[in-house]
C-alpha cells in the first residue's frame, strides 16, 4: 500500500508540473494522420528453431485499433495527460494525440505438459486475458533540412484489465489447437492459477535519436530509439529500460514494430504509403517486483508457484516492411531466465500485421 500511495503521488506531482509548465504546441493533425489503424499479432514459440517446445510464455495474440489522430483537446485535458520531460529536452513544435484500444491473451506453461500432477519446481500454468486502453501522444519538432515536422518522442499510457485464471481460457485455447492440429494435449492445467481480476497502468516513453542518411541513392539510413517504461499493478509491477537500433528506408514512419507484453518498444501507429523497411535489433532490461504468473495468486492458497528473479534480459531482431498503408514485420525474442527454480533462456517469435483505414 505504500508503494501504491508513492507511485500515485508521484504522477499527480508530474500531473501538476506539467500543467504548470506545459508550453503549448501544434495539434492540428496531418490530412496523413486521419485514419485508422487496426493490428493483428501472434507469438508463438513454435518459431523457436532451437529446442523447440510448449513452455514458458507459449502464445500470445492481441488485436489493436488506435484512432486518427485526434482534433484539438481542452487545454485542461492537454495538460492533465501531458507527462514532463526527463532529460531538459528541446521544445517540440506539434503533437499527434491517438486513442487506442486492444483485446489479446497470453499462456504460459512448464516444460513439461504430458503427467497431471501438479510441478513445484516449475512456473505454473496460466492464461492471462485482458482489456487495454491507452493515449499515445507523438511529439514532433520542427527539421530544418527536410523542412517539416519530423517524429522525436513518443507518449504511451496504457490502462490494463483482465483476468488470470481458467476464466482467461487458456486450457481451452491451446489443448483446441492442439487437437486441430494433431499435437498432444496439455495435461496439466488442473492446476492453474485460479481466477484473479487484474489490472495495471503502464507508461512508456520512447526518444528518436541519431538519425542520419548513409546513402541517398538508394536510400539508406539508421536511428536509434531508447525508451523507459514502468508497470504498476497486480498482474506485474516492474521498471523497464532499453532500446532499438534500425538500419533502414523511410525510419520516420514508425517507433519501431508493435508486440504484445511483455515487449521492446513498439508502435502501432505508423504513416506513410511509400514503400519503406528496415531491419531491428533490440535490448532490454527489466527490474521485477511483482509477477503474478510466477509468484501465484496474491492471496496465495494451495496453488503452484515460483520465484520470479528481480533481473531480467531481453534481446531481439527483426525485419518490417511498410507498403501502401500495410506494415508487416518479424521479430524473434530470447529472454534471459525468469525465475530461479529453472535456469532457462526463452525463446519465441511474434508476427505482425498492420493496416489503415
Amino acid at each position: 500500500m505504500r508503494l501504491l500511495f508513492l507511485a500515485a503521488a508521484a504522477l499527480m506531482a508530474s500531473v501538476v508540473s506539467a500543467a504548470a509548465q506545459r508550453v503549448p504546441v501544434d495539434d492540428t493533425p496531418d490530412p496523413d494522420e486521419l485514419r485508422n489503424i487496426f493490428s493483428f499479432q501472434v507469438e508463438n514459440d513454435v518459431f523457436n528453431r532451437i529446442g523447440k517446445s510448449d513452455r514458458d510464455y507459449t502464445n500470445g495474440f492481441r488485436f489493436g485499433w488506435l484512432s486518427p489522430a485526434l482534433p484539438s483537446l481542452p487545454e485542461g485535458i492537454a495538460a492533465l495527460t501531458t507527462i514532463p520531460t526527463f532529460f531538459g529536452e528541446s521544445a517540440v513544435s506539434s503533437v499527434t494525440r491517438r486513442v487506442g484500444v486492444s483485446v489479446g491473451q497470453n499462456i504460459y506453461t512448464p516444460q513439461n505438459t504430458d503427467i497431471s500432477q501438479p510441478i513445484f519446481n516449475d512456473r505454473p500454468y496460466a492464461a492471462w486475458l485482458y482489456a487495454s486502453v491507452a493515449l499515445q501522444q507523438t511529439y514532433k519538432r520542427n527539421d530544418a533540412t527536410t523542412g517539416r515536422d519530423e517524429p522525436v518522442r513518443q507518449d504511451t499510457l496504457q490502462l490494463d484489465v483482465g483476468v488470470v485464471g481458467p476464466a482467461a481460457g487458456g486450457e481451452f485455447v491451446q489443448n483446441n489447437f492442439h487437437k486441430l492440429i494433431g499435437v498432444n494435449q496439455a495435461n496439466g492445467w488442473a492446476n492453474q492459477l485460479y481466477n484473479e481480476p487484474t489490472i495495471g497502468l503502464t507508461f512508456e516513453r520512447r526518444w528518436r535519436t541519431g538519425h542520419n542518411v548513409l546513402f541517398d541513392s538508394p536510400k539508406l539510413e539508421y536511428d536509434f530509439i531508447p525508451r523507459l517504461g514502468a508497470t504498476l499493478g497486480n498482474f506485474e509491477t516492474f521498471a523497464s529500460a532499453g532500446g532499438i537500433l534500425r538500419i533502414g528506408k523511410d525510419l520516420r514512419s514508425d517507433f519501431g514494430p508493435p508486440r504484445a507484453r511483455p515487449a521492446l518498444p513498439g508502435s502501432e501507429g505508423f504513416v506513410g504509403e511509400d514503400f519503406g523497411w528496415y531491419f531491428f535489433v533490440g535490448l532490454n532490461g527489466e527490474a521485477v517486483a511483482r509477477n503474478l504468473v510466477l509468484d501465484g495468486n496474491t492471496a496465495g492458497g494451495d496453488i503452484v508457484s515460483v520465484t520470479h528473479r528481480p533481473f531480467v534480459g531481453e534481446a531481439s531482431a527483426g525485419i518490417a516492411f511498410l507498403f501502401r498503408g500495410v506494415r508487416i514485420s518479424y521479430t524473434q525474442v530470447l529472454r534471459s531466465p525468469e525465475f530461479f527454480e529453472r535456469d532457462r533462456w526463452d525463446q519465441y517469435g511474434s508476427v505482425n500485421v498492420t493496416f489503415r483505414y
